[in-house]
């Protein structure tokens, strides 16, 4: 009897400590398809929190699962002359495949990538100190990780954040620009999204080289048509973009494998082998 009891005390701790282990976010997010990760919004129902008193950012808004748990922080940068509303469409959607996001409005419309990168960081520090805040919405709702998506110079942002604070452990750097910099140092994941036709932005004067000299990342690149908006709201195949987005920070912010087919392998190969669709695709799969 003694022996069955300390067998039945042994396998409770086990399973106690298996539920523990389980990461709260990937447990709230069903198994994703194709269907669903192209529909506009994931199966997590969001809300949204203006934030009050924005600190080295010039505003943000929260959009976050209303699910409970905690989740990654994601920071949306605009480009210049940009404001929240070039990448609206893609906070609710990160939001309800589950996480926090917070998109941003900068300081004055005409700030260059270093500052935007300075503020990406700002915005995240802010994100995480309202998560262990109380008295808001999204107290309890940060895991502590970040990740940031930004346009153009926004792009150029991302990667300086990426480069430069520790925090932020993959990014989206979408028709990113910022001349004359290095990022050979990043070693985050990070996907690069371009446009085939941009004048601004090309991939071949910036995207391109820094992916080439980011030996030490995972790394994943895709051309699509269209002009340097095509990442933003109203431009571009947003089914597609926002299931690349959505699966690679899954995959690198919640280490959610169910994401990968998505941008690895036969799965993949539907997108990345349609001429119309992508105009070029790189990765350094297995992710």
């Amino acid at each position: 009897m003694t022996a069955l009891i300390a067998l039945v005390t042994t396998i409770g701790l086990a399973l106690t400590l298996l539920t523990a282990a389980a990461p709260p976010a990937a447990a709230a997010v069903p198994d994703p398809t194709t269907a669903s990760l192209e529909a506009t919004n994931g199966p997590l129902t969001t809300a949204t929190y203006t934030v009050p008193r924005p600190t080295g950012y010039g505003s943000g808004t929260v959009t976050y699962p209303r699910n409970s748990g905690s989740y990654p922080g994601v920071v949306l940068m605009p480009g210049y002359q940009g404001t929240q509303q070039n990448l609206q469409w893609l906070a609710p959607r990160l939001a309800s495949w589950g996480f926090v996001v917070i998109n941003v409005g900068t300081n004055t419309l005409t700030d260059d990538p270093a500052s935007r990168g300075r503020q990406i960081t700002a915005a995240g520090t802010q994100l995480l100190a309202l998560g262990n805040a109380t008295g808001n919405p999204i107290s309890g709702k940060l895991n502590g990780t970040l990740g940031a998506v930004g346009h153009s110079m926004g792009g150029g942002g991302v990667m300086a954040a990426l480069r430069d604070d520790a925090r932020f452990r993959a990014g989206v750097p979408t028709a990113p620009y910022y001349p004359n910099q290095n990022f050979s140092a990043v070693t985050d994941p990070t996907f690069f999204l371009t446009c085939q036709s941009d004048p601004v932005a090309h991939g071949n004067s910036y995207a391109v080289p820094w992916y080439n000299s980011m030996s030490r990342a995972e790394k994943l690149y895709i051309e699509v048509p269209g002009d340097h908006l095509c990442p933003m709201t109203g431009s571009g195949n947003k089914a597609k973009q926002g299931k690349w987005i959505v699966s690679f920070l899954s995959l690198w912010l919640r280490a959610d494998t169910r994401f990968s087919p998505f941008l690895c392998g036969p799965v993949r190969d539907a997108d990345k082998n349609n001429t119309s669709l992508v105009t070029r695709w790189m990765d350094t799969c297995p992710l």
